[in-house]
Protein backbone atom coordinates (compact mmCIF):
# COMPACT_ATOMS: atom_id res chain seq x y z
CA UNK A 1 0.00 0.00 0.00
CA UNK A 2 1.35 3.43 -0.94
CA UNK A 3 0.62 6.11 1.65
CA UNK A 4 0.79 9.62 0.23
CA UNK A 5 1.90 11.58 3.28
CA UNK A 6 1.17 15.02 1.91
CA UNK A 7 -2.48 14.05 1.32
CA UNK A 8 -3.02 11.50 4.09
CA UNK A 9 -4.42 9.15 1.46
CA UNK A 10 -3.63 5.57 0.59
CA UNK A 11 -3.49 3.89 -2.80
CA UNK A 12 -3.20 0.16 -3.50
CA UNK A 13 0.15 -0.68 -5.03
CA UNK A 14 3.31 -2.75 -5.10
CA UNK A 15 5.51 -4.10 -7.89
CA UNK A 16 3.95 -7.46 -8.81
CA UNK A 17 0.59 -6.18 -7.65
CA UNK A 18 0.76 -3.32 -10.16
CA UNK A 19 1.91 -5.61 -12.97
CA UNK A 20 -1.00 -8.00 -12.44
CA UNK A 21 -3.48 -5.12 -12.32
CA UNK A 22 -2.12 -3.48 -15.47
CA UNK A 23 -1.92 -6.77 -17.35
CA UNK A 24 -5.57 -7.41 -16.63
CA UNK A 25 -6.48 -3.90 -17.79
CA UNK A 26 -4.72 -4.66 -21.08
CA UNK A 27 -6.70 -7.83 -21.63
CA UNK A 28 -4.52 -10.54 -20.10
CA UNK A 29 -5.62 -13.36 -17.87
CA UNK A 30 -3.79 -12.20 -14.76
CA UNK A 31 -3.31 -13.61 -11.29
CA UNK A 32 -1.53 -12.49 -8.15
CA UNK A 33 0.18 -14.86 -5.77
CA UNK A 34 1.33 -13.02 -2.68
CA UNK A 35 1.03 -12.69 1.07
CA UNK A 36 -1.92 -10.69 2.40
CA UNK A 37 -1.96 -9.57 6.01
CA UNK A 38 -5.09 -10.10 8.06
CA UNK A 39 -5.47 -6.36 8.66
CA UNK A 40 -7.93 -3.96 7.01
CA UNK A 41 -5.41 -2.80 4.44
CA UNK A 42 -4.71 -6.39 3.43
CA UNK A 43 -8.44 -6.82 2.93
CA UNK A 44 -8.60 -3.72 0.73
CA UNK A 45 -5.58 -4.82 -1.30
CA UNK A 46 -7.07 -8.21 -2.09
CA UNK A 47 -10.56 -6.85 -2.78
CA UNK A 48 -9.14 -4.34 -5.27
CA UNK A 49 -7.70 -7.18 -7.35
CA UNK A 50 -10.74 -9.39 -7.01
CA UNK A 51 -13.01 -6.61 -8.26
CA UNK A 52 -10.99 -6.72 -11.48
CA UNK A 53 -11.37 -10.52 -11.61
CA UNK A 54 -7.69 -11.07 -10.90
CA UNK A 55 -7.24 -14.49 -9.31
CA UNK A 56 -5.81 -14.37 -5.78
CA UNK A 57 -6.81 -17.93 -4.83
CA UNK A 58 -3.21 -19.10 -4.37
CA UNK A 59 -2.17 -16.19 -2.17
CA UNK A 60 -1.39 -16.72 1.51
CA UNK A 61 -3.13 -14.96 4.40
CA UNK A 62 -1.05 -14.38 7.50
CA UNK A 63 -1.18 -12.68 10.88
CA UNK A 64 0.65 -9.37 10.80
CA UNK A 65 0.91 -6.05 9.06
CA UNK A 66 0.55 -5.18 5.40
CA UNK A 67 3.56 -3.61 3.75
CA UNK A 68 3.44 0.18 3.51
CA UNK A 69 5.55 2.71 1.67
CA UNK A 70 5.37 6.32 2.84
CA UNK A 71 5.54 8.53 -0.22
CA UNK A 72 5.73 12.21 -1.05
CA UNK A 73 5.76 13.80 -4.50
CA UNK A 74 8.28 16.33 -5.76
CA UNK A 75 7.58 17.78 -9.21
CA UNK A 76 5.59 14.68 -10.08
CA UNK A 77 8.36 12.28 -9.04
CA UNK A 78 7.91 9.87 -6.16
CA UNK A 79 10.05 10.34 -3.07
CA UNK A 80 10.09 7.45 -0.59
CA UNK A 81 10.21 8.63 3.00
CA UNK A 82 10.08 5.40 4.95
CA UNK A 83 8.52 1.93 4.99
CA UNK A 84 7.55 -0.69 7.55
CA UNK A 85 10.34 -3.19 7.38
CA UNK A 86 8.57 -6.20 8.86
CA UNK A 87 5.46 -6.70 6.78
CA UNK A 88 4.09 -10.17 6.11
CA UNK A 89 6.21 -10.56 2.97
CA UNK A 90 9.34 -10.60 5.11
CA UNK A 91 7.85 -12.70 7.88
CA UNK A 92 6.21 -15.39 5.75
CA UNK A 93 8.22 -15.94 2.55
CA UNK A 94 6.94 -18.38 -0.06
CA UNK A 95 8.61 -21.79 -0.27
CA UNK A 96 6.68 -22.82 -3.42
CA UNK A 97 5.05 -26.20 -3.04
CA UNK A 98 4.66 -28.59 -5.95
CA UNK A 99 1.00 -27.60 -6.26
CA UNK A 100 1.89 -23.89 -6.32
CA UNK A 101 4.53 -24.42 -8.99
CA UNK A 102 2.09 -26.36 -11.16
CA UNK A 103 -0.36 -23.49 -10.85
CA UNK A 104 2.26 -20.93 -11.84
CA UNK A 105 3.16 -23.00 -14.91
CA UNK A 106 -0.36 -22.48 -16.23
CA UNK A 107 0.71 -18.94 -17.13
CA UNK A 108 3.10 -17.72 -19.81
CA UNK A 109 5.25 -15.65 -17.49
CA UNK A 110 5.89 -15.18 -13.78
CA UNK A 111 6.94 -11.70 -12.66
CA UNK A 112 9.17 -11.43 -9.59
CA UNK A 113 10.99 -8.42 -8.20
CA UNK A 114 13.79 -7.80 -5.75
CA UNK A 115 11.17 -6.54 -3.28
CA UNK A 116 9.32 -9.86 -3.32
CA UNK A 117 11.99 -11.49 -1.14
CA UNK A 118 12.30 -14.49 -3.46
CA UNK A 119 15.98 -15.37 -3.30
CA UNK A 120 18.07 -16.77 -6.14
CA UNK A 121 17.78 -20.35 -4.86
CA UNK A 122 13.98 -20.20 -5.07
CA UNK A 123 14.19 -18.61 -8.51
CA UNK A 124 16.47 -21.44 -9.58
CA UNK A 125 13.93 -23.92 -8.21
CA UNK A 126 11.09 -22.33 -10.18
CA UNK A 127 13.14 -22.29 -13.38
CA UNK A 128 14.14 -25.92 -12.88
CA UNK A 129 10.47 -26.89 -12.96
CA UNK A 130 9.79 -24.94 -16.12
CA UNK A 131 8.53 -21.57 -14.86
CA UNK A 132 9.36 -18.73 -17.27
CA UNK A 133 10.43 -15.74 -15.19
CA UNK A 134 10.66 -12.00 -15.66
CA UNK A 135 12.73 -10.41 -12.90
CA UNK A 136 12.85 -6.74 -11.88
CA UNK A 137 16.23 -5.99 -10.29
CA UNK A 138 15.27 -2.43 -9.27
CA UNK A 139 18.31 -0.13 -9.12
CA UNK A 140 20.30 -1.78 -6.34
CA UNK A 141 21.63 -4.76 -8.25
CA UNK A 142 25.16 -6.10 -7.97
CA UNK A 143 27.24 -8.21 -10.34
CA UNK A 144 26.63 -11.15 -7.98
CA UNK A 145 22.85 -10.63 -8.34
CA UNK A 146 23.13 -10.66 -12.11
CA UNK A 147 25.27 -13.81 -12.15
CA UNK A 148 23.07 -15.72 -9.68
CA UNK A 149 19.66 -14.76 -11.07
CA UNK A 150 20.37 -14.15 -14.76
CA UNK A 151 20.76 -17.82 -15.83
CA UNK A 152 17.30 -18.67 -14.47
CA UNK A 153 15.19 -15.91 -16.03
CA UNK A 154 13.96 -15.08 -19.52
CA UNK A 155 13.48 -11.32 -19.18
CA UNK A 156 15.29 -8.84 -16.96
CA UNK A 157 14.33 -5.27 -16.10
CA UNK A 158 16.75 -2.92 -14.41
CA UNK A 159 16.30 0.67 -13.24
CA UNK A 160 19.32 2.44 -14.72
CA UNK A 161 18.48 6.10 -14.22
CA UNK A 162 21.70 6.51 -12.24
CA UNK A 163 23.83 5.15 -15.11
CA UNK A 164 25.02 6.66 -18.36
CA UNK A 165 23.96 5.19 -21.70
CA UNK A 166 27.25 3.31 -22.07
CA UNK A 167 27.15 2.04 -18.49
CA UNK A 168 23.59 0.82 -19.05
CA UNK A 169 24.64 -1.05 -22.18
CA UNK A 170 27.47 -2.77 -20.30
CA UNK A 171 25.07 -3.88 -17.56
CA UNK A 172 22.61 -5.23 -20.14
CA UNK A 173 25.40 -7.15 -21.88
CA UNK A 174 26.41 -8.63 -18.54
CA UNK A 175 22.86 -9.85 -17.93
CA UNK A 176 22.52 -11.37 -21.40
CA UNK A 177 25.88 -13.15 -21.02
CA UNK A 178 24.31 -15.26 -18.24
CA UNK A 179 21.71 -16.72 -20.60
CA UNK A 180 18.81 -14.29 -20.13
CA UNK A 181 16.93 -13.66 -23.42
CA UNK A 182 16.16 -9.93 -23.18
CA UNK A 183 17.40 -7.27 -20.76
CA UNK A 184 15.74 -3.86 -20.50
CA UNK A 185 17.19 -0.84 -18.74
CA UNK A 186 14.67 1.91 -17.97
CA UNK A 187 16.23 5.31 -17.35
CA UNK A 188 13.56 7.64 -16.03
CA UNK A 189 13.04 10.54 -18.40
CA UNK A 190 15.86 9.30 -20.66
CA UNK A 191 15.39 6.69 -23.35
CA UNK A 192 14.98 3.04 -22.41
CA UNK A 193 17.57 0.61 -23.74
CA UNK A 194 16.93 -3.07 -24.48
CA UNK A 195 19.39 -5.75 -25.56
CA UNK A 196 18.87 -9.29 -26.87
CA UNK A 197 22.49 -10.32 -27.38
CA UNK A 198 22.51 -9.15 -30.98
CA UNK A 199 21.28 -5.58 -31.04
CA UNK A 200 20.52 -2.63 -28.80
CA UNK A 201 17.06 -1.07 -29.06
CA UNK A 202 16.37 2.51 -27.97
CA UNK A 203 12.96 3.84 -26.96
CA UNK A 204 12.40 7.50 -25.98
CA UNK A 205 9.79 8.22 -23.34
CA UNK A 206 6.46 9.64 -24.43
CA UNK A 207 6.39 13.28 -23.40
CA UNK A 208 3.47 14.05 -21.08
CA UNK A 209 3.01 16.28 -18.06
CA UNK A 210 3.52 13.73 -15.29
CA UNK A 211 1.40 14.06 -12.18
CA UNK A 212 2.72 10.97 -10.39
CA UNK A 213 5.45 8.56 -11.56
CA UNK A 214 4.59 5.92 -8.97
CA UNK A 215 4.11 2.60 -10.74
CA UNK A 216 5.41 3.85 -14.10
CA UNK A 217 8.06 1.12 -14.29
CA UNK A 218 5.59 -1.60 -13.38
CA UNK A 219 3.13 -0.45 -16.05
CA UNK A 220 6.03 -0.42 -18.53
CA UNK A 221 6.95 -4.01 -17.67
CA UNK A 222 3.38 -5.25 -18.00
CA UNK A 223 2.86 -3.55 -21.38
CA UNK A 224 6.19 -4.74 -22.75
CA UNK A 225 5.50 -8.35 -21.78
CA UNK A 226 1.93 -8.25 -23.03
CA UNK A 227 2.93 -6.96 -26.45
CA UNK A 228 6.19 -8.86 -26.85
CA UNK A 229 4.75 -12.26 -25.97
CA UNK A 230 1.71 -11.72 -28.17
CA UNK A 231 3.88 -10.71 -31.12
CA UNK A 232 6.38 -13.48 -30.47
CA UNK A 233 3.56 -15.99 -30.83
CA UNK A 234 3.07 -14.72 -34.38
CA UNK A 235 5.71 -16.62 -36.35
CA UNK A 236 5.45 -14.15 -39.21
CA UNK A 237 7.11 -11.41 -37.13
CA UNK A 238 10.85 -11.06 -36.63
CA UNK A 239 12.21 -11.05 -33.09
CA UNK A 240 13.90 -7.65 -33.38
CA UNK A 241 10.74 -6.06 -34.67
CA UNK A 242 8.88 -7.58 -31.72
CA UNK A 243 11.20 -5.93 -29.23
CA UNK A 244 11.09 -2.55 -30.95
CA UNK A 245 7.31 -2.52 -31.16
CA UNK A 246 6.87 -3.81 -27.61
CA UNK A 247 9.10 -1.02 -26.27
CA UNK A 248 7.03 1.58 -28.08
CA UNK A 249 3.76 0.11 -26.78
CA UNK A 250 5.21 0.02 -23.27
CA UNK A 251 6.21 3.69 -23.44
CA UNK A 252 2.75 4.63 -24.69
CA UNK A 253 1.02 2.71 -21.93
CA UNK A 254 3.27 4.04 -19.15
CA UNK A 255 2.50 7.57 -20.34
CA UNK A 256 -1.19 6.98 -19.60
CA UNK A 257 -0.37 5.98 -16.02
CA UNK A 258 1.83 8.89 -14.94
CA UNK A 259 -0.85 11.48 -15.68
CA UNK A 260 -2.99 10.10 -12.85
CA UNK A 261 -2.44 9.71 -9.12
CA UNK A 262 -1.52 6.35 -7.65
CA UNK A 263 0.58 3.45 -8.89
CA UNK A 264 -2.38 1.81 -10.62
CA UNK A 265 -3.24 4.90 -12.60
CA UNK A 266 -6.79 4.84 -11.30
CA UNK A 267 -8.24 8.28 -11.82
CA UNK A 268 -11.24 7.66 -9.56
CA UNK A 269 -10.15 5.99 -6.33
CA UNK A 270 -12.81 7.68 -4.24
CA UNK A 271 -14.27 4.46 -2.84
CA UNK A 272 -10.84 3.09 -1.98
CA UNK A 273 -9.74 6.33 -0.36
CA UNK A 274 -12.92 6.58 1.70
CA UNK A 275 -12.58 2.97 2.81
CA UNK A 276 -9.00 3.54 3.92
CA UNK A 277 -9.77 6.79 5.66
CA UNK A 278 -12.82 5.39 7.37
CA UNK A 279 -11.04 2.29 8.63
CA UNK A 280 -7.67 3.71 9.57
CA UNK A 281 -6.10 7.06 10.30
CA UNK A 282 -2.58 7.79 9.12
CA UNK A 283 -1.27 7.38 12.65
CA UNK A 284 -3.05 4.06 13.11
CA UNK A 285 -1.46 2.72 9.93
CA UNK A 286 2.16 3.74 10.42
CA UNK A 287 2.27 4.04 14.19
CA UNK A 288 3.27 7.69 14.41
CA UNK A 289 2.22 11.12 13.28
CA UNK A 290 3.43 12.44 9.95
CA UNK A 291 6.53 14.62 10.21
CA UNK A 292 6.72 17.31 7.57
CA UNK A 293 10.51 17.31 7.61
CA UNK A 294 10.87 13.55 7.06
CA UNK A 295 13.24 12.95 4.19
CA UNK A 296 14.68 9.50 4.78
CA UNK A 297 14.83 7.60 1.53
CA UNK A 298 13.46 4.08 1.64
CA UNK A 299 12.28 1.39 -0.71
CA UNK A 300 8.86 -0.13 -1.14
CA UNK A 301 7.86 -3.25 0.76
CA UNK A 302 4.66 -4.11 -0.99
CA UNK A 303 3.50 -7.32 0.65
CA UNK A 304 3.61 -9.17 -2.64
CA UNK A 305 5.58 -12.24 -3.59
CA UNK A 306 4.83 -13.26 -7.12
CA UNK A 307 2.49 -12.37 -9.93
CA UNK A 308 1.75 -14.03 -13.17
CA UNK A 309 0.39 -12.82 -16.47
CA UNK A 310 -1.83 -14.90 -18.74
Amino acid sequence: MDIYCYKNKMYPGGNEYNIAYNAKKQGAKAAFMGVFANDKVGEILEETLQKEQIDTSHSHHEEGSSGYALVDLKDGDRVFIDWNKKGVTDLYPFEFTKEEIEYIKEFDIACISWGARVNHEKIKKLAKYGVRICYDFYDNFTSDDLREIGPNIKYAFLSCGHLSEEETKEILKEVISTGCEIAVGTRGADKTIAYDGKEFYMQPVKKVKAIDTMGAGDSYISAFLMNYLQMKADESMKSGNNIKQALEKAAEYAATIVVKEGALGISDTTSIRKSCQRLLTFKEVVGYEKKSDSNVNGCINDGSVICRLW
